[in-house]
């Protein structure tokens, strides 16, 4: 499941997440600046092994993840979930940025970058499409495997990870959850970052995903 898929969302009931509030502002580690930390999705173009979608230029890193044929000649091989620096943004939502612990710089698109999550942080599901999110048990386990966890159910953030590459799946930096109510209630498992959200800090709603959670997805902005 990708997270922009065109979806039928319906709003749930009240009782599972607190309503957004207009001009609501998002925490420090989700601000869109530079220093902040983030983790690289995995690269959008053909591969022969899995890795990062980091790019030597900022031409390479802008072009549109479904136009890419081949690999780019300035790809850099790096793993999925690298954990990056944010050292400049730009007006096409190119990020130049710098991997945690070295001199080099590399560039990639702002919607590759997932938030580092704080641990104990409350949140709320946010699934894109049908109405729900991918929920997997552990990080070894394969797309197929996905448990539909109804979007607006309320969770906390107990550890960042990376999951096994799975070429069926995508998403693959994910936050380690405990499941705070509802039918699963006491599970604990793995969501990507980006379903998920902030509850009650939406401010205005900027897609139907928004409005079903009633939450401030987890995206860099």
């Amino acid at each position: 499941m990708r997270r922009y898929q065109a979806a039928t969302l319906f709003l749930l009931s009240a009782a599972l997440v607190l309503p957004a509030r207009a001009g609501a502002i998002a925490p420090g580690w989700l601000e869109l600046r530079p220093g902040q930390v983030a983790r690289v999705g995995a690269a959008p173009w053909p591969m022969t092994e899995p890795e990062a979608a980091l790019s030597g230029s900022e031409d390479s890193a802008a072009k549109n993840p479904d136009d890419y044929a081949v690999r780019p000649s300035d790809a850099i091989h790096e793993p999925i979930g690298l954990r990056v620096v944010i050292e400049r943004v730009y007006d096409d939502k190119v990020v130049r940025v710098r991997p945690d612990g070295v001199a080099w710089s590399a560039y990639t698109r702002l919607d590759q970058l997932a938030p580092e999550v704080p641990v104990g942080t409350d949140l709320v599901v946010a699934g894109g499409f049908g109405n729900y999110g991918d929920f997997y048990p552990a990080l070894e386990t394969p797309a197929r495997g996905a448990i539909e966890l109804v979007t607006g159910t309320p969770i906390v953030a107990l550890k960042m990870g990376t999951a096994v590459y799975d070429p069926e799946g995508s998403d693959f930096v994910r936050v380690k959850v405990l499941v705070k109510a509802g039918k699963m209630r006491g599970r604990v498992g793995w969501i990507p970052v980006l379903y998920t959200g902030l509850p009650g800090a939406g401010g205005t709603p900027l897609s139907t995903t928004e409005s079903a959670c009633r939450c401030r997805l987890l995206e860099f902005r």
